[in-house]
């Protein structure tokens, strides 16, 4: 009868730590596999969030690179078919680009080219994941005024007969006309019977007569433009 006790109590005891040492095995597979599916997931948004940082610098450096290289005068020109806020990248890139004016705001109209002070590109992967990086667009070199004649015989440059915004038109290799000024030329001013230089853009007095057999006259000479890197 003891023995028969015994035997039972060993039986039970075997069944007990076998219970707890499957139970011990079970807890660490179950958090070895919350682990590796934790991990797997962190390695996958990694990725998607390397991904997207890489898209939205390589939009960054597009937009960057058509605004430094331009030859229009308007953002449209530039950026076919812009008409404000989102502008996408090129196919492939996986970005949107966004223009931002001197407050930081978004444009959200087309507008002149030199409105842009940053461009903000933001970059996706996987659908899901996106990241966003922001640049300043570089200040325009040196610039200077260009005046030419319109007729060779006074001077040179002569002004072509017609110049477009954002070419190089009369200006020095490596420069473009951002602007035109205007006509310039003299006026004449009776007292003393002298002429005084008319700046682009300008307009002479009312005085241009002269009295008592003077002479005197004003002229348009030629035309003068802003030329900048």
């Amino acid at each position: 009868m003891q023995k028969q006790k015994k035997t039972k109590i060993k039986s039970g005891s075997a069944l007990l730590l076998t219970t707890i040492l499957l139970f011990v095995i079970l807890s660490m597979v179950v958090s070895l596999t919350y682990v590796t599916v934790m991990e797997q997931k962190m390695s996958s948004k990694t990725k998607s969030s390397v991904g997207a940082f890489f898209n939205a610098d390589s939009g960054v450096e597009w937009a960057l690179n058509k605004i430094a290289n331009s030859s229009g005068a308007n953002i449209s020109n530039v950026f076919s078919g812009f008409a404000g806020n989102k502008y996408p990248c090129p196919s492939g890139f996986n970005c949107d680009v966004y223009f931002l004016d001197e407050n930081g705001k978004v444009i959200i109209a087309d507008a002149p080219l030199e409105n842009i002070k940053a461009v903000r590109s933001v970059g996706t992967q996987g659908g899901e994941t996106q990241r966003a990086i922001e640049a300043a667009v570089a200040a325009g070199g040196y610039s200077y005024t260009l005046y030419c004649y319109n007729n060779g015989g006074d001077g040179s440059p002569v002004c072509p007969a017609s110049v477009t915004i954002g070419t190089q038109g009369p200006c020095d290799s490596g420069f473009k006309v951002v602007k035109e000024l205007g006509s310039w030329g003299n006026c004449c001013k009776c007292v003393n019977y002298q002429s005084y230089f008319l700046p682009p853009g300008g307009s002479c007095g009312g005085n241009t007569g002269c009295w008592g057999g003077g002479s005197c006259s004003s002229g348009i000479f030629g035309k003068a433009y802003v030329c900048a890197q």
